[in-house]
């Protein structure tokens, strides 16, 4: 008599009996799997970092920047490059669905808290945050797994053309979800701040709403001379168009 699958009894099993079903996709070499994330649909979204990248490593790091220093065999990543973080989605049944190289090592996901959406969407944020400066962060994408698998949400920007959206947060950028008064769908708001001039003090802000409308995240956005950083209040409503 031909072998049973123990994995398709187990999951067989699970079913019957009313509990979620385990995803038991292999890990690829040098990997840990940092995070999962159950979504609405049952498939899981998985983080995947260096194994030698442990949880609280993963957690002092966050927004402060991971270089040889946080090791304490700084001298292995020469000849051993810290491995990028991955995100995957993986069916309940344990099949890859889709995969992503994410270009960092340390990345989270999380349900997105919006409404007026299709289907639900989740945060994916990669942390791009440099060992100094205050011009690079945590960057936040939107992912919709029902639809879109792991592909990136766009918005259409003013000249027409569809970008990726990215929400970044730094020193110097800050976003936030925003409810329209009329009950609409939610926004997102991001103001950020940079140089703009050859003098020290020469700084302009941005101020950008990205609104759903007719099916589609679409951008304004204005700028005005000035500086601002995190440590001042997030503007007012009023401020974004």
């Amino acid at each position: 008599m031909q072998r049973t699958n123990r994995w398709g009894v187990l999951a067989l099993f699970m079913t019957l009996a009313g509990l979620p079903v385990l995803a038991w996709a292999d890990l690829p070499a040098g990997y840990r799997l940092a995070q999962k994330l159950v979504t609405e649909e049952g498939s899981v979204l998985q983080v995947l970092e260096d194994q030698r990248i442990s949880a609280q490593l993963h957690k002092d790091s966050w927004g402060n920047g991971l270089d040889e220093d946080s090791f304490d065999e700084p001298g292995d990543l020469v000849e051993n490059p810290l491995l990028d973080a991955q995100v995957r989605l993986v069916s309940a049944a344990g099949e890859v669905i889709a995969r992503k190289d994410l270009g960092y090592p340390l990345a989270k996901v999380k349900k997105a808290p919006l409404k007026g959406q299709p289907a639900p969407v989740y945060f994916l944020i990669i942390d791009q945050t440099a060992p100094m400066g205050s011009y690079s962060g945590p960057a936040t994408q939107l992912l919709l797994p029902a639809k879109q698998q792991l592909e990136p949400v766009s918005y259409q920007d003013t000249d027409g053309k569809l970008k990726p959206l990215t929400l970044a947060s730094t020193g110097k950028a800050a976003w936030k979800v925003s409810t329209p008064v009329d009950g609409s769908a939610d926004e997102l708001l991001q103001i950020s701040c940079f140089m703009d001039g050859d003098g020290d003090d020469d700084f302009a802000t941005r101020y950008q709403t990205y609104r759903w409308v007719d099916g589609q995240w679409q951008a304004a956005s204005t700028q005005k001379a000035g500086y601002w950083d995190t440590e001042s209040d997030f503007p007012a409503r009023t401020a974004f168009p």
